[in-house]
């Protein structure tokens, strides 16, 4: 009979009892069995023993975590060189940082204020730090590698780009920075639809973006451009060129014809330009700010604005200037406006007719300094920029300076609007007696000077005898002794004066009393009738200045109360 050895409790379930089986094999167990009982006991309790050991689980290395940005970084290294072959090292740097929020530096530093990052020596970078402009495009525009660029955008610093930065017609919903870099051709942004366009401290060529559309800001700063075009740009958030040199010798180096801009439009700290910056019918959200900017070159250059709407303020405070610096301003509306005099344009430059401002903020506000402001207009007769300077100082509470704008225009008018000679002479007196109807009591003056003349005069002609009676019996008298009749009125120079200005005014001095031309100055009647004898010249000249005495009394007392009921003002 043959010996079945029952195997050891230990694995006699039906869990252990494979285990055992696979380890040792059955074939070969029953062979060992019926040879030997002792060995197969001893063989039976091995067996026992190395289960456990090999059925006790093995661990496996822990794989290392491979985040979503890493792989998407091999993803777009492997799309790049598919497309483009083999990357430089530069190249290979940007696409494996674009789908990472970090900014690479594709120089020997990434110290912005590094000499190695200075783009005034762009032009000598050599090959280690350039990168394909084709491969900045296929980052922005190929729909499979802008979906793996990270959320924070693309971005760069110290590269030297190679080619034309082409982005035209492309649509990019994360931010572009471009920092420290030099590309000498252009960057194209025509029809492009953009989160947000950021350039600092390069060295570019001319920048095209006709019909750009920015959800954000837009900016170049700190650095050298070309020529500059956003003729109907939507920018939603900033326009900022804030320490931009772009030089275009003349030409229109900033182009914002027709452009909207959300936020404000900035040119300042160091904005240098030797062309015009034209923003004509552009509308800014809040403030077009120009501030320690140079105008530059022996060419026409300035700032025109024609037509411009912004809600916020104008800002011209700071500016270097030459003798062909514009500031154009017609038909412009702006919110306020705040300026230095230092920065005014040379005469004949300044353009205000047609501008609309609610306030001066800033700068000169008393109204002989705004005058002059619109004296450096070119010569000729705009009543517009002497009725808003008005409105604006009578807004703001300054009524004498209003008058005296109101004033201004008036003379403005007589010097350059091709008035008749008559005319010339009407404005005139209506200037000296009631400063055309906005200062009528200046006529109380006149009417006072007059008066207190006459009396000296006419005094002094009634004690010379050369006022008389005008009653024949008073006058013999008068002749004989040097006084009237006690019953006649007696002489009162102010009454007389008072009387003989004043229309229509009768207080019986002159009824009674007339400078007589045949009475000489010692009081005696003058036989001659010589008019060229000498003794008769006081009393003729106190005649002709009682004729004068009453012609201006007649034209200054009217004045006088149309210019109180405001009958004579031009507005």
């Amino acid at each position: 009979m043959e010996f079945s050895p029952a195997p050891p409790a230990r694995i006699q379930n039906a869990a252990s009892w494979p285990r055992f089986s696979k380890a040792l094999g059955n074939v070969q167990l029953i062979r060992i069995v019926r040879k030997s009982r002792t060995a197969a006991l001893a063989l039976l309790w091995i067996v026992w023993l190395v289960p456990p050991v090999a059925a006790a689980p093995t661990r496996s290395p822990t794989p290392a975590v491979i985040s979503s940005e890493d792989l998407a970084s091999d993803t777009l290294n492997r799309l790049a060189v598919r497309r483009f072959g083999a990357l430089s090292a530069a190249e290979l740097k940007l696409v494996r940082a674009a789908s990472h929020r970090e900014l690479p530096w594709l120089g020997p530093s990434d110290d912005p204020d590094a000499p190695a990052n200075d783009v005034a020596h762009g032009e000598q970078w050599g090959p280690e730090r350039t990168v394909r402009a084709e491969i900045i495009r296929w980052l922005i525009a190929d729909a499979e590698a802008s979906r793996l660029v990270h959320s924070s955008g693309l971005a760069m610093g110290g590269a030297r780009i190679a080619g034309a930065l082409d982005l035209s017609y492309t649509n990019f919903d994360k931010p572009i920075t471009i920092l420290s870099c030099y590309e000498p051709d252009k960057i194209d942004l025509r029809s492009a639809h953009l989160v947000e366009f950021i350039v600092r401290r390069s060295n570019t060529g001319p920048v095209p973006a006709d019909s750009l559309n920015i959800a954000g800001d837009l900016s170049f700063i700190m650095g050298k451009y070309g020529s500059m075009s956003f003729f109907r740009a939507r920018i939603h958030g900033n326009f900022d060129l804030t320490g931009a040199r772009v030089m275009e010798s003349g030409q229109d180096t900033v182009n914002l014809v027709e452009a909207t801009v959300g936020g404000d439009a900035v040119f300042q700290d160091g904005f240098t330009t030797d062309g015009t910056v034209d923003v004509r019918l552009a509308k800014i959200g809040h403030d077009l700010s120009f501030h320690g900017v140079a105008f530059t070159g022996a060419g026409d250059n300035g700032l025109n604005a024609e037509r411009v709407i912004f809600d916020g303020t104008f800002y011209w405070t700071d500016i270097q200037h030459t003798k062909k610096t514009v500031l154009d301003l017609e038909d412009a509306h702006a919110g306020a406006i705040w300026d230095d005099e230092a920065s005014w344009p040379a005469p004949g430059n300044l353009v205000v007719s047609g501008f609309v401002y609610n306030e001066i903020a800033g700068g000169p506000s008393e109204a002989a300094d705004r005058l002059r402001w619109l004296g450096l207009q070119s010569p000729g007769y705009r009543p517009q920029p002497y009725r808003q300077l008005a409105k604006v100082l009578t807004d703001n509470g300054r009524e004498n300076g209003a008058t005296e704008v109101r004033i201004a225009k008036e003379i403005a008018l007589r010097h350059f609007g091709h008035l008749s000679p008559l005319q010339r002479a009407w404005s005139i007196l209506l200037q000296v007696t009631i400063g055309f109807g906005y200062r009528p009591l200046r006529a109380l003056w006149w009417i006072g000077g007059f008066v207190i003349l006459g009396t000296v005069l006419f005094g002094w002609g009634y004690r010379s005898g050369l006022i008389t009676p005008t009653d024949e019996r008073a006058y013999q008298a008068f002749v004989k002794t040097a006084e009237a009749p006690p019953h006649y009125p007696s002489f009162n120079p102010f009454v007389y004066s008072l009387e003989n200005f004043l229309p229509v005014v009768v207080l019986y001095q002159d009824q009674y009393w007339r400078p007589n031309a045949r009475h000489n100055i010692r009081g005696r009647v003058r036989r001659a009738t010589d008019p060229l004898d000498a003794d008769s010249i006081p009393s003729r000249l106190l005649r002709a200045y009682l004729w004068l005495h009453i012609l201006a009394g007649w034209m200054i007392t009217p004045l006088l109360f149309a210019g109180l009921s405001g009958l004579v003002r031009p507005d």
